[in-house]
């Protein structure tokens, strides 16, 4: 399965970024300019996304890759959830989120994230 890709689910078009056990690195940066370009080419205001940071670690060059992510996105989408968030990880959230003035929905699993998402 693609890291980032758009399914359709109940009916909902959901972009999934799939971060899992992602570390520092190359591969991180790829998925998330992938991510960016995906969302960007979508109509303001319309992008459902669930974010999965799962077993995802971090340093501050991602922290910081993530604010700009974030904040470039926020014209562009109109719900954002989160899945994988524990210790660390949901300082980092935080930050991300009072940076770009972005809230983001936290579930434990996938499937919590896309229901939610579904509903809307």
């Amino acid at each position: 399965m693609e890291r980032v890709q758009f399914v359709t689910y109940k009916g909902k078009k959901i972009l999934v970024e799939d971060f899992s056990h992602l570390n520092p690195g190359s591969e991180f940066k790829v998925t998330l300019k992938k991510a960016q370009r995906m969302i960007a080419a979508e109509p303001t205001g319309s992008v459902l996304a669930v974010f999965d940071a799962s077993g995802c670690s971090f340093n501050s060059e991602m922290l910081s890759q993530m604010k700009d992510f974030t904040t470039a996105n926020a014209p562009y989408v109109k719900k954002a959830t989160v899945v994988g968030m524990n210790g660390l990880l949901q300082v980092a959230l935080t930050a991300v989120s009072k940076f770009s003035g972005r809230d983001f929905t936290t579930f434990k699993t996938r499937d919590e994230a896309m229901d939610f998402l579904a509903g809307l």
